[in-house]
């Protein structure tokens, strides 16, 4: 059921409203909902403008290091694949130095651990990107004077 909540929740852009989930998925069972949800690793619940919500969220991180020894516990696979399904450094001579595939035996491996492995591509960026503020770009809290008089 975790992984149909995960869905449901991806599909809404990362957060839905708990009524949404108990009509849609626990007909009208809000005790069930609230013994998954509770998984604090994976759900968070949210109450903006007074509207109860979940957001799902995930551990799982990309690896920053190029040409790892895959020791590590974060998915080894481009960023730039990973969100839009084209990496411009493939087009180059020297091409990327990031795994372009989500299949390979590391990646699956930590999807299985992390119950991630049924999520699609998008869902898995979406709930990435959620989840790991590093993938965002910075945000810069000065006013810039481009715009002056």
């Amino acid at each position: 059921m975790e992984t149909e909540i995960l869905r449901m929740i991806c599909a809404g852009q990362g957060a839905v409203n708990t009524e949404d989930l108990v009509y849609n998925l626990f007909s009208g069972d809000p005790t069930m909902l609230s013994e998954i949800i509770s998984n604090r690793e994976k759900f968070v619940s949210c109450c903006p403008n007074g509207q109860p919500k979940v957001v799902a969220r995930t551990r799982l991180r990309l690896c920053r290091v190029k040409d790892c020894p895959g020791t590590c516990r974060a998915l080894h696979l481009c960023k730039n694949f990973l969100f839009s399904g084209f990496c411009q450094f493939t087009q180059l001579r020297r091409g990327c130095c990031f795994s372009h595939e989500l299949t390979s035996e590391h990646n699956q491996r930590l999807l299985r651990q992390h119950e991630l492995e049924s999520l699609s591509r998008e869902e898995l960026c979406t709930l990435l990107l959620q989840s790991d503020h590093t993938l965002l770009p910075a945000v810069s809290l000065n006013p810039t004077h481009d715009n002056a008089p």
